[in-house]
């Protein structure tokens, strides 16, 4: 009885004393280790950003965009030599009927069409378009396979748009490559002007709308913003590309230093004296990423903008999205183009990828298409 009396608070003790050490480690890693590689790592800021490491799902046969519950869809590839990162990349790309083009065409779907035939019928029902075209950038992480995606893709189609979605280098099965701010603009700008081109001589120009998710706000507010310079410097073109009729945003920051600084999360290293020397600066101006997208829309006074964002948002602060609506508005004059700002109640429960479920997002999504085609 007495060996097992002296065990039991030795026992103790030894627990007592490694939960201190495991907690003391978790300590040092919070206030020191975790400020410091996120202060100096490049390759660690990056990879928060662009999460280009999680693919999900797995094992996608972006050939058969059917299999992961798009209707109307082809997959096809665009190849260009990059000038941001002096390679050959290859974009993976979607083109999804509107609901009328694709009721029209889908004998050739369930008959199994030839593809080359296939792409012949899609590419005439592109060419002399009746419907609007959305050009959809998406956020990080995953592919254009990914579920929430695809519920947005469905949402395109029910509103008779043609949807263009595709993934920039080093996600889905693109190019695998590391991607930058300039990089994935520069896939974006490619895109872009594919798109154009294709339309360009139709018989009555079909409306183009950019639509960006969270990370594909910044993406497409640095495309739209700068096209002029874009269009020279990479497509080496005499005049700019088109402005598009608009430019939706959903789920929209103002830029990545207070995206940082705001974000849900930040609680856990706010209290930090060193918060926003180690946290919140390395995104301040940062050639690799900075996304700084009020900036980029001020340049563009002509481009109408439609901001969504739902008050539960627990990626991206609400707050955010509204300052990137203020900046922006307060650097249009009278006479500068429309931007709205549509906020989604809470009890809403949209949170960050739940907008396209949102049940005035047709009426929302619609007034303005109509209003800028």
């Amino acid at each position: 009885m007495n060996g097992i009396a002296l065990f039991v608070p030795l026992y103790t003790i030894a627990v007592l004393i490694i939960g201190a050490s495991i907690t003391a480690g978790i300590f040092v890693f919070h206030v020191a280790v975790a400020p410091l590689v996120f202060k100096y790592s490049k390759t660690f800021r990056r990879s928060l950003i662009f999460a280009n490491f999680v693919q999900w799902p797995l094992n996608i046969d972006f050939d058969d965009p059917k299999a992961s519950g798009v209707e109307g869809g082809r997959n096809f590839n665009i190849e260009y030599k990059s000038k941001v990162d002096n390679c050959n990349i290859r974009i993976g790309v979607w083109h999804i009927l509107p609901k009328s083009a694709y009721e029209k065409l889908k004998g050739s779907f369930e008959e199994n069409a030839d593809k080359e035939e296939l792409n012949k019928l899609m590419d005439a029902e592109l060419n002399d378009s009746k419907y609007p075209i959305v050009l959809y950038c998406h956020g990080n992480s995953n592919n254009r396979a990914t579920s929430h995606r695809v519920q947005l893709y469905n949402f395109f189609q029910k509103m008779d748009y043609h949807t263009i979605a595709f993934d920039y280098r080093g996600y889905g099965d693109s190019t695998k490559v590391k991607p930058s701010e300039d990089g994935v603009v520069e896939d974006s700008l490619i895109v872009y002007d594919w798109l154009n081109s294709t339309i360009e001589k139709a018989p009555a120009k079909p409306p183009v709308f950019v639509w960006g998710h969270s990370l594909g706000t910044g993406i497409s507010s640095h495309l739209l913003g700068n096209l002029d310079r874009l269009s020279k410097n990479i497509l080496e073109r005499s005049s700019a590309l088109p402005r598009p009729n608009g430019l939706i945003l959903e789920a929209p920051f103002n830029n990545l230093e207070d995206e940082v600084y705001y974000h849900p999360l930040s609680f856990l290293v706010s209290w930090l004296p060193y918060f926003r020397k180690m946290f919140v600066e390395p995104f301040v101006n940062c050639p690799e990423h900075s996304f700084r997208s009020s900036e980029h829309l001020a340049r563009e006074p002509n481009l109408p903008i439609l901001v969504l964002h739902s008050k539960d948002d627990k990626i991206v602060s609400h707050y955010v999205g509204e300052k990137l609506y203020k900046e922006v508005l307060a650097s249009r004059g009278s006479d500068g183009a429309t931007i709205k700002l549509h906020s989604f109640d809470e009890k809403e429960n949209l949170g960050h990828k739940g907008i396209c479920l949102a049940k005035d997002l047709s009426q929302v999504v619609g007034d303005f298409v109509s209003n800028h085609r």
